[in-house]
């Protein structure tokens, strides 16, 4: 045969043609494509995940109320807020927290066995408890919006152990009732976690579905006392401060739009940061016999 016939010639010219490519611009169109799809699904990606976040927040709340029920069914009051805190007490106080008493009903029974309920609760021999982090007591979003680790730390960068270094938080507070500027909160001002003296059922007058008890307090700063084992981790809420309006000490939660909150009779519930301010400081009281507004 022979190899110069033109057919043949013209088949390994074909076979050996460039095939077509994209150009520039249909490269492009395609980058600008699925740029547009991340950024619209980038937002809804991100709402699934805080909706997993606080899912996972109102379960603990939810826990802790069944934590604080059995409490309350076993002793007929509900734990005390602090254990010497009243400041007119003799120093050292001890300054111990009803988080610490519910230790037991939360599953960690073996925690509890490390509280030393005769010291302070910053001294070494309650070290070996308080550094022990707890999710129950933790919620996801304050994680992702602080730079903080899970406990105090090394509060002074001594490189040493000092008083009150390396607590574990909690983003959990609870409500000893209303700030109204009165040196000694009168009765009607009062919530259900206080000062040395439990609260029994039979004090809320206001009924246990309307009064809260415990609410999300995030910041995780030894400053702002947040650590499970301090009892000044309850907090009266300022009567003109709303919800997420100041972050030391009242109502505040890393969740858009609201915070969680339990009631004393185990109820959670996802309350608007726009919610009525004479509605929530009701809430907050065990006896004020308000008439509740509304509820968010």
């Amino acid at each position: 045969m022979d190899r110069s016939s033109p057919h043949r010639t013209g088949r390994l010219r074909r076979n050996f043609e460039p095939s077509a490519g994209f150009s520039l611009v249909e490269l492009l169109v395609v980058i600008a494509v699925v740029a547009t799809l991340v950024a619209l699904l980038l937002p809804a990606v991100q709402a699934a995940r805080e909706a997993a976040r606080r899912s996972h927040c109102l379960n603990n709340l939810r826990q802790i109320g069944i934590a604080l029920i059995t409490y309350e069914n076993l002793r007929s009051v509900f734990p005390t807020g602090c254990i010497e805190c009243d400041w007119r007490l003799p120093a050292p106080r001890k300054q111990l927290a009803w988080s610490a008493t519910l230790l037991p009903h939360l599953e960690q029974q073996n925690v509890m066995e490390l509280v030393d309920f005769e010291q302070r609760f910053n001294s070494h021999d309650n070290l070996a408890a308080g550094q022990t982090v707890l999710p129950v007591f933790l919620c996801p979003s304050t994680s992702t919006t602080v730079r903080l680790g899970p406990t105090s730390g090394d509060r002074n960068g001594n490189g040493q152990w000092d008083s009150g270094d390396d607590l574990a938080y909690t983003d959990y507070g609870g409500l000893f009732g209303v700030d109204y500027g009165t040196p000694v909160p009168l009765p009607e001002h009062q919530g259900m976690m206080l000062y040395e003296v439990p609260t029994s059922a039979s004090d809320v007058r206001d009924g246990l579905s309307h009064t809260l008890i415990v609410g999300e307090c995030t910041g995780r700063d030894y400053q702002f006392q947040s650590e499970w084992i301090n009892g000044q981790n309850i907090f009266d809420q300022r009567h003109t401060v709303g919800i997420n309006e100041t972050q030391n000490n009242e109502l505040w939660s890393d969740h858009p739009g609201g915070v969680i909150v339990l009631y004393s009779d185990g109820h959670v519930q996802y309350m608007s940061d726009t919610t009525d301010q004479e509605t929530l400081t009701s809430l907050l009281t065990r006896a004020g016999s308000e008439t509740i507004v509304s509820r968010e």
